[in-house]
């Protein structure tokens, strides 16, 4: 008779080989998921939803949630979350907020991983005294045990992973240290997203910059062929026109109308244009898009050559800036 194997032989050994060599796959699989997530451009509120749930999938927590500070670094908020309702994070956010001054009465399971850099297991949050404020709101998801470990990235801790289990729950050794592994990848996982999503917004703004210089670019040229070609003030004021698609006025200091594009209805009204000029400084200055500006003749104006002044219809506004003789214009351009 062949001898019995027990349940320690080889083939036990095998079997457990076996799955934790599965097990190797799964993380091994979920930390290329976060990785290529954050490589793609994927934002940081997609990235820390995708932390959420790969720690609620790989380690069966029923609920598990990314807390970062907020901007004031005042208190941490949950901006990444699986299994939670939005409800609770609009409260736990809004309403019963985890604070992170040392001085706080109430300690939450998160501020203090946050603040000390080391995990904090809560068995049953109905026996912590500390947990009172978030005793409500916790009842309402539905959990009775939570963890709470840092998200630490070089020297500096960005944020806590917290999971969450619907009954009482004594957290392992193993369990920990298994949060604390993926809270590692990320914490990575975060400031590599946070440096993309940067990147992309200072991309953003050189981009609208070069749009800026190359119109700016283009004003000026349209603007100097006709001058160049003694286009004359209607010349100009054509040119304006066509270049901000609204219709132009402009007239001298005095009121008169000196060239005009457009259907008047569209340009301010004479009682506007004669009216006083809105937040204008002592020489009826006033920077462009506040309102309705009426431009005056200055008492001491702050160079000579005051000209007169260009009104522009702006939507439902009209503004009006003062104009004043340019010495690299010639005088053919202007209407005497």
């Amino acid at each position: 008779m062949p001898p019995m194997t027990s349940p320690s032989g080889p083939d036990s050994a095998a079997s457990s080989g076996a799955e934790s060599l599965a097990e190797l796959r799964l993380w091994l699989d979920a930390v290329y998921t976060l990785t290529t997530a954050v490589n793609s451009g994927r934002g940081l509120r997609e990235v820390l939803d995708l932390v959420a749930e790969t720690a609620r999938s790989l380690l069966g927590f029923d609920f598990c949630g990314v807390l970062i500070p907020d901007s004031a670094r005042r208190n941490l908020v949950i901006d990444g979350w699986s299994g939670l309702s939005v409800e609770y994070v609009a409260r736990v956010n809004s309403d019963r907020p985890v604070r992170l001054q040392e001085d706080s009465i109430h300690h939450a399971p998160s501020s203090r991983a946050f603040r000390s850099g080391l995990p904090v297991a809560v068995r049953d949050i109905a026996g912590e005294p500390q947990f009172t404020p978030w005793g409500g709101v916790a009842k309402e998801q539905g959990y009775r045990s939570m963890l709470s470990v840092p998200l630490v990235a070089g020297a500096e801790v960005v944020g806590t992973l917290n999971g969450y289990h619907s009954a009482v729950h004594d957290f392992t050794d193993h369990e920990i240290e298994r949060l604390t592994l993926l809270a590692n990848h990320a914490a990575i996982a975060l400031t590599s997203a946070r440096m993309v999503e940067e990147l992309q917004q200072l991309n953003s703004s050189l981009r609208h910059q070069r749009d800026l210089v190359t119109k700016s670019e283009q004003i000026h040229k349209r603007l100097l062929a006709v001058a160049l070609r003694a286009g004359g003030l209607d010349g100009i004021v054509t040119t304006l026109a066509d270049l901000v698609s609204r219709p132009v006025l402009v007239e001298d200091a005095h009121g008169a109308v000196l060239a005009q594009t457009g259907p008047a209805a569209q340009l301010p009204s004479t009682d506007v244009r004669a009216g006083p000029a809105l937040g204008a400084d002592r020489y009826g200055l006033q920077e462009p898009g506040a309102g309705i500006v009426r431009e005056g003749a200055p008492t001491s104006p702050p160079r000579s050559g005051w000209q007169g002044r260009l009104s522009l219809a702006c939507g439902c506004r009209a503004a009006r800036w003062g104009c004043r003789r340019s010495k690299n214009v010639p005088s053919s351009t202007r209407r005497s």
